[in-house]
């Protein structure tokens, strides 16, 4: 009888060491196993937004790679940095990923399996103005327009155009360059503003001044819009596979909805 008891006795220490170890085990390999993404961020709300300018938010973009990432234990941190010194410290491999950038641009990035947003660029003009958008001639006509430095616009007629530095073209960098020049159309300083549609509308809806400007013209180019990681980074690919079949889990259960509803959107694949 003493002999039975001594051995259950020695039985539950067994088990207690191995949960215990067994814990510890997974504690550590967490710790070890667990990344934290360092991606840069720059103000082209609601695909990416720098939270201290949108309350907190850091675009769908954002939120869908702290989800993604999430499930699979890493942890991702946003680096703001304009949008064309993003992309160099991403392929210098000292940043590990950009949340927003078009494929064209950044061929030599890693990318998910597919596109994660689609972009159009448009022209907006002050609402009394009668200048309209139709090409290189009405380029060329009208008196100023603003444009963010670095930015591809990738309609070719216009960044053709853009290209040669004209003088009716201001490029401007810096902090909140795409409310600079907002502000700028609205005093009748600029006679146009191009950017993408919903990342224009997004902002002068936030400012308070949509009833102040108009569409003037869009330009004939849909661009898929993609979240990439750094060529120089050998676990690229494996963050690249982790977004895309995170994202298409969240698209089937219904998440990826209600993430894209804070920022008044819908899916891309759907419009």
């Amino acid at each position: 009888m003493l002999a039975h008891t001594k051995q259950i006795k020695l039985t539950k220490k067994s088990l207690t060491f191995s949960l215990l170890f067994a814990s510890f085990i997974a504690l550590f390999s967490s710790s070890v196993f667990a990344d934290t993404l360092r991606i840069a961020t720059d103000e082209w709300c609601p695909y990416d937004c720098i939270a201290s300018q949108n309350q907190g938010k850091v675009g769908y973009l954002g939120d869908l790679l702290v989800e993604t990432m999430k499930a699979r234990g890493h942890q991702v941190e946003f680096v703001e940095v304009s949008y064309s010194r993003g992309l160099q410290l991403v392929r210098e491999g000292k940043l590990d990923g950009t949340m927003a950038c078009f494929r064209e641009e950044a061929p030599d990035f890693v990318f998910p399996d597919f596109a994660l947003g689609k972009s159009n660029s448009t022209f907006f003009s002050h609402k009394d103005s009668n200048w309209q958008y139709t090409g290189k001639d009405s380029l060329e006509q009208a008196a100023m327009i603003g444009i963010i430095k670095g930015y591809d616009y990738v309609d070719p007629t216009v960044m053709e155009y853009f290209n040669q530095h004209p003088k009716n073209v201001l490029a401007i960098t810096g902090e909140k360059p795409l409310e600079r020049l907002l502000e700028m159309l609205i005093n009748g300083r600029l006679t146009a503003v191009i950017e993408d549609k919903s990342v224009l509308e997004y902002k002068i809806k936030q400012m308070g001044q949509s009833e102040q400007i108009k569409v003037s013209g869009t330009t004939s180019v849909v661009i898929d819009v993609y979240a990439s990681f750094s060529p120089k980074n050998p676990k690229s690919a494996e963050y690249a596979k982790i977004l895309s079949e995170e994202t298409l889990k969240m698209r089937e259960d219904g998440r990826l909805s209600q993430l894209l509803e804070r920022y008044g959107i819908q899916d891309w694949q759907v419009k």
